[in-house]
């Protein structure tokens, strides 16, 4: 519910703070004296286009700022909200706040956090709905119609199923446009891409092959420098008195000494371990040298291999890695070209299965809505005609759509509110009043199944009087034992039954005019029903008809 509006140098009002009440709220005041600033600043927190005009004389910026009780729930767009920024409401209440500023721009804050306009319309629409001539109205949109609707007809179930057939045919449809574009693309390369399996196929290269063969490339093409080198060092480690004969010398003198100092045991020991070694590389340089024979042919064997290899590297690589991939890749490129059309085919007649169960889903939820369409078409003439307007009709028009996740059907919420006439969607009635009144009868229709929990109403009271505005009052209070409702309203005989009653009233002080708004009770607010009905606030009459109309609300 909407628990306070604080609004600052908006249009007549410098600095208000406004506290509401959480069933049934009015505003009344004379005419001008500032009652539309409040309507007004309030759809500035629905994202309402901004007027810098609107911000007071002398002042820079303009500020609205609204805190809401969430006792009943966070709707989905403020959770969206809260999740994507990291917050937590504190003590289950949302604050909104928007300022104005002289050079057009306008700043927004959800819960603390900066916020676009488009965030700002969302949440706002979940928090409060105003019922007024030309301003926003939630139930004008056919959307929301049908959500309504929804909600009226109770047909979760329905559209969940009907949802389920819906997103898994808009799967199948994604999957078909991809496998048909694969295999349009197949086709226009199979013709290439045997050729490259061939190719490929007929190279088999192996796994790092081009590496281990430049390896051996280099080796072949400076062997004789290899075998040089080799001989040499074989030579000093073993000929003569090479390496291997002076470790062996040493170790036998080494060996002597240490029967005299056995301390010099663990050198005799390194130095055996060291003969061992050098010994073991002796042996191992022979080996090598005794294979080394490279010829002039495999040289050239391995130098076209490798050539293939980086050939093959250079049109599908570009390491051999790469060419792998490209083959396996072309392999089931080819494959898919073969059996594509079956697999094609496959997914032709499961998309068709499941639009079979997608429309039959569909008509059965249509079915559904067309049925609660009738009773509540038939539940909101009655409540017109008890608001005054005896031979309105009201009729809930349905067309049939493309598929979208709400189903194949949109509706449009229509009204004749005069015999004689055509009925006409309800966005499309001139008089404010009677628009006022059609919401408030779908509105006290919907009580239990429309979520938005603070109804505001301008105007409802225009153009009627007597009996019919005794009724309209009823109808509010009524809508206020399940929602929190706000009336700027004209007639004693609605603003008699509210829980709260504020007053606007203008006045002149310096020389500039200023909105103030006050809670009155008791004799302040009797004086008020009955400046309300005649204009005069101590006319004795007048003041003991508001005592009978606030004894009667008692």
């Amino acid at each position: 519910m909407l628990e306070r509006l604080e609004i600052h140098n908006y249009a007549l009002i410098e600095d208000s703070v406004i506290e509401f009440d959480e069933h049934f709220t009015v505003i009344s005041g004379e005419t001008g004296a500032g009652k539309s600033i409040i309507l007004g600043a309030l759809s500035l927190l629905l994202g309402a286009k901004a007027d810098v005009q609107s911000i007071r004389s002398g002042a820079e910026s303009a500020t609205v700022a609204a805190s809401f009780h969430l006792g009943g729930g966070v709707g989905e767009a403020l959770a969206g909200f809260l999740e994507r920024e990291g917050l937590d409401l504190e003590e289950e209440t949302a604050i909104i706040r928007r300022t104005l500023r002289r050079n057009g721009r306008s700043a927004t804050t959800i819960c603390g956090s900066m916020a676009t306009l488009a965030d700002l319309a969302a949440i706002g629409a979940e928090l409060f709905d105003i019922s007024a001539q030309r301003d926003h109205q939630s139930l004008l949109s056919p959307h929301r119609q049908l959500r309504v609707l929804d909600a009226w007809a109770g047909s979760d179930d329905l559209l969940g199923d009907y949802r389920a057939w819906y997103e898994e045919h808009q799967r199948l449809l994604r999957e078909y446009q991809e496998m048909e574009a694969s295999l349009s693309k197949a086709r226009e390369q199979a013709d290439y891409l045997r050729f490259a399996v061939d190719e490929i196929a007929q190279v088999d290269p192996k796994a790092d092959e081009d590496v281990q063969i430049a390896q051996h490339v280099k080796i072949i093409a400076s062997s004789e420098q290899l075998f040089e080198q080799l001989k040499m060092a074989t030579a000093h480690l073993h000929e003569g008195t090479g390496v291997v004969s002076l470790l062996r010398q040493a170790h036998g003198e080494v060996g002597e000494a240490a029967r005299i100092d056995d301390s010099l045991n663990p050198l005799v020991q390194r130095l055996e371990s060291s003969f061992i070694e050098v010994q073991d590389i002796y042996e191992s340089l022979r080996d090598y040298l005794l294979s080394i024979n490279f010829s002039p042919d495999e040289l050239d064997t391995l130098q076209s291999r490798l050539a293939l290899l980086q050939r093959l590297k250079k049109k599908h690589g570009p390491t051999l890695e790469a060419v792998f991939t490209f083959f396996e890749e072309s392999k089931a490129r080819l494959a898919l070209g073969e059996e594509g059309e079956v697999a094609l085919q496959r997914v032709a007649k499961e998309i068709e299965e499941a639009k079979l169960r997608m429309v039959d889903a569909a008509s059965k939820l249509s079915g559904l809505r067309q049925e609660a369409a009738l009773r509540l078409a038939a539940t909101v003439e009655a409540k017109l005609r008890h608001l005054g307007m005896q031979q309105a009709r009201f009729s809930i028009e349905f067309s049939n759509t493309a598929p979208t996740t709400m189903g194949t059907d949109a509706v449009e919420y229509l009204i004749c509110a005069n015999p004689g006439m055509e009925l006409l969607p309800i966005r499309s009635v001139a008089s404010g009043g009677e628009l006022s009144r059609i919401m408030l009868a779908v509105k006290t229709s919907l009580a239990a199944s429309d979520a938005i929990p603070t109804l505001i109403f301008d105007e409802v009271d225009a153009g009627i009087g007597g009996t019919v505005a005794i009724a309209v009052a009823e109808q509010l209070s009524l809508l206020s034992e399940s929602r929190q409702v706000v009336v700027i309203t004209h007639l004693a005989s609605i603003a008699s039954k509210a829980d709260l009653h504020l007053v606007v009233h203008k006045e002149v002080e310096d020389s500039m005019s200023r909105s103030h708004i006050t809670s009155v009770e008791d004799d302040s607010r009797r004086r008020e029903i009955a400046r309300m009905l005649s204009g005069d606030d101590s006319s004795e009459e007048s003041l003991l008809h508001a005592s009978k109309l606030l004894g009667q609300r008692s």
